[in-house]
């Protein structure tokens, strides 16, 4: 059945005011003089709904705000959106409190979380997974997503589209856009079956190509993917026991490098005793050839010797002649007790500087003794308990190392056939897939047989509102079928006149109500929404007649159900008998009483 789609209530505010406007009838005509606001309130309707409007100059001036208030699938809410302050946020209203619950983005925003507005509105009418990919990208390619724009373009038909000057389908629709929108709506086409077709297109490809890879692949190998997996295996296990013992050994060596660490502490110890030792020597030494130097002058104190020198001048003093038993440097007469006591003195250090250096070179010989046999035990027991294991090791890792190659070697050569098994894996996966999706086709091409009709159903519906109007020369109005669009027998509708045009124009429209009421198979929105169709049929005998049975179409076929809603707008009605006239609501807009307050 059509989607319910009713507006109850307009509510415009304004610098000057507030103003309530009744909606809640099947059909409702706003007529009124020009420039009293009648086209303005239709779009202050398409406005609050989140679209585009592109106002006129007074509700551009005047207009603060626009509510409306509507059923969508049973489901009552309100739509308000501001004209002079945050232009791009619809509040979403209770609709019965009238209280905010919801702020809705007019456009989706890159830093919103929120939702946008016309996407609601689709989720609402049940046709968000119809709207959406991969529905729509099946239907009109990558990327694409059908809008609630692109929906209301149908129920509206505006004064630029009414008389078919412009393209009938509205400017949010392209020719393809218009046409797979109809066709979903009308259940002409199943968007599920290109999406199954397109899934088998895509399989059918991958089959093909993972059959000629795995094809390839098989060509090329060699030996069995069985028998290599086996060797695989034994390799791996010794690779596994060889580095078991190698740990082993390493393990092994470890301990036995720990147990010589107290004898490498030793000989680390008696180097370093011998490098004091040494030290201790040297100075011992220097300390002996000081003392033997300070003897020889004690014992000739009145030779200089060649290198003295002068305190004051530092002239060289070994040449200089010096009497026996005198001071070489003040040649005065020394007393011989004190040179008895000096040389006593010299001689005294020199045996004990003597037996310093003995007892430090009798010390470095025995640690330079002990350092050699602690060396030479370390490197017996090194060789004997630590040497071995070291050989072991190298043989160890030798044969790792070559366990570990011969698995690298048995890897690459099991890889291809790894990723033969994994293709023909994916194959099967692929080729089981294809075949469900077959069947799926075939089970969804039955399930559509009987939709093959629907298109001769809405030709024949619009052929019987074509003929109840009579029009003037009978142009031959039919639907194009490549297109969905109106057409006439010479072609297009600008090939005739103004006012048949617009009553085709009309006609086509409500073509897509009657059938709805007729069958209740289609998805399409309850709603229509048409602007000035009596001014553009015109106003002569013929034209006032014309749009006399246009006017009663509306009234015989929509009056009595509240499931379906047309809005008319129009300079002034039509003449009616009096029932007729009883079942239309009419909001009446003068110059002393304009729409905007």
């Amino acid at each position: 059945m059509a989607r319910d789609l009713y507006i109850k209530q307009v509510r415009l505010d304004s610098t000057a005011g507030s103003r309530e406007l009744d909606f809640d009838h099947p059909v409702v005509c706003i007529h009124g003089p020009i420039d009293t606001g009648k086209t303005t309130l239709v779009e202050c309707i398409k406005y609050a709904l989140g679209l585009l409007v592109e106002w006129r100059q007074v509700p551009a001036e005047r207009l603060t705000s626009v509510t409306v208030y509507l059923r969508i699938e049973g489901m009552e809410i309100g739509l308000r959106r501001s004209t002079v302050a945050d232009l791009m946020t619809v509040e979403l209203l209770n609709g019965f409190d009238g209280q905010v619950e919801e702020l809705l983005d007019v456009e989706p925003q890159a830093d919103s979380a929120r939702r946008v507005v016309g996407e609601v509105l689709l989720e609402l009418l049940g046709l968000s997974e119809l709207f959406a990919p991969p529905t729509a990208v099946a239907l009109l390619g990558d990327g694409a997503r059908l809008t609630f724009a692109q929906l209301y373009a149908l129920c509206y038909l505006s004064q630029d589209t009414v008389d078919g000057t412009e393209s009938v389908r509205g400017k949010a629709n392209t020719a393809q856009s218009y046409k797979t929108v109809v066709e979903l709506l009308l259940g002409l086409i199943d968007a599920q079956m290109r999406v199954l077709e397109a899934r088998r297109d895509d399989l059918t490809q991958t089959v093909g190509q993972l059959r000629q890879r795995t094809e390839t692949i098989a060509e090329f190998l060699t030996g069995s993917a069985a028998e290599l997996e086996e060797e695989l295996t034994r390799s791996r296990y010794e690779e596994k026991e060889a580095l078991t013992a190698l740990e082993e050994v390493k393990g092994r060596k470890r301990a036995a490098t720990s147990h010589l660490d107290p004898l490498r502490r030793r000989v680390a110890s008696l180097e370093d005793r011998l490098s004091k030792a040494r030290e201790a020597e040297g100075v011992a030494s220097y300390e002996l050839a000081a003392a033997q130097k300070h003897l020889k002058q004690a014992q000739q104190p009145s030779a200089a010797t060649p290198g003295d020198r002068c305190l004051v001048c530092s002239g060289s003093l070994a040449d200089r002649q010096v009497v026996e038993g005198c001071c070489w440097l003040c040649t005065c007469e020394l007393d011989p007790a004190a040179r008895a006591e000096a040389l006593r003195i010299a001689e005294s250090v020199l045996i004990a500087a003597e037996q310093r250096s003995v007892e430090a070179a009798k010390v470095l010989g025995e640690v330079q003794d002990a350092l050699g046999q602690a060396r030479t035990e370390l490197e017996e027991r090194s060789r004997l308990e630590v040497s071995p294991l070291s050989g072991q090791i190298e043989q160890l890792s030798a044969a790792h190392a070559s366990a570990r190659t011969r698995v690298s070697m048995l890897e690459r050569q099991l890889d291809p056939h790894r990723r033969l098994v994994e293709l023909q894996r994916a194959l099967r996966t692929a080729e089981e897939e294809l075949r469900g999706v077959r069947e799926d086709i075939k089970a969804r091409k039955k399930l559509l047989a009987g939709r093959q009709v629907t298109l001769g159903e809405v030709e024949e519906q619009f052929r019987a509102i074509i003929d109840g109007l009579n029009l003037p020369n009978q142009p031959g109005a039919r639907i194009d079928s490549n297109s969905l669009l109106p057409k006439v027998r010479s072609g297009k509708l600008t090939k005739v006149g103004h006012g048949v045009r617009t009553a085709i124009n009309v006609a086509y429209r409500m073509t897509f109500l009657s059938y709805a009421l007729l069958t209740g198979v289609t998805d399409l929105p309850s709603l229509l929404i048409i602007d000035s169709p009596r001014k553009n049929v015109g106003y002569g005998d013929q034209d006032q007649e014309l749009i006399s049975r246009l006017y009663t179409h509306f009234l015989e076929h929509i009056s009595n159900s509240r499931a379906h809603q047309v809005i008319i707008v129009d300079n002034d009605l039509p003449s009616l008998p009096p029932q007729l006239r009883r079942r239309m609501h009419t909001i009446e807009l003068t110059r002393e009483n304009p729409l905007v307050p």
